[in-house]
């Protein structure tokens, strides 16, 4: 597959735009989490806050199941994902914000892992249910088997690009979720 080939997904600028997109938003969700969870555990020390950030994180997925299948059929997906994205970036600047005031609490970042579940719920279905409208029929399993692709390789480097700012502090992998959120609502 070549970007000049006719049956190339490349040449399709919204479907490539949506890959970067989901490139960029999925790895800093989990860039995003890794840092919550070792902030976490730093502000705690206790091992069962760990279990409980990803207990809040599926659980809106969990109550939220039918609702998210209703908004994703009947309102425009591209402002799903839209809002979604809007409410992690604010998720990602509240706590840049609070690290840099001092104001981290367990509380907030419990808080803000909620509301990144949420978010992530409505978000994960419609960016799997887009692909369709981007590109014609006859593209449909490279274009599927190339936004797979991507949701694969950002959760597998995520957590580990995460996990190397982190060590230059939570503001920095806060600030670079922040921009990566930010960067796919500009598009």
């Amino acid at each position: 597959m070549t970007e000049g080939h006719p049956d190339s997904i490349l040449r399709h600028r919204p479907f490539v735009l949506f890959w970067f997109a989901r490139l960029a938003v999925t790895a800093s969700y989990q860039m995003l989490i890794v840092a919550v969870a070792w902030q976490l555990y730093a502000l705690t020390g206790n091992p069962f806050d760990l279990g409980l950030i990803g207990l809040i994180q599926f659980i809106p997925a969990m109550l939220l199941f039918l609702v998210v299948g209703q908004v994703t059929d009947r309102y425009d997906r591209r402002m799903v994902l839209l809002s979604c994205q809007i409410i992690e970036a604010i998720a990602a600047a509240t706590l840049f914000v609070a690290v840099i005031a001092g104001a981290t609490s367990r509380e907030l970042i419990l808080c803000v892992a909620f509301i990144l579940g949420i978010a992530r719920a409505f978000e994960g279905t419609a960016m799997q249910i887009m692909v369709p409208g981007l590109v014609p029929v006859v593209l449909m399993p490279r274009a599927v088997a190339a936004s797979a692709t991507a949701n694969q390789a950002a959760t597998i480097t995520g957590p580990a690009l995460g996990g190397f700012l982190y060590a230059a502090g939570p503001t920095v992998v806060y600030g670079v979720c922040l921009a990566l959120f930010a960067s796919p609502v500009r598009k």
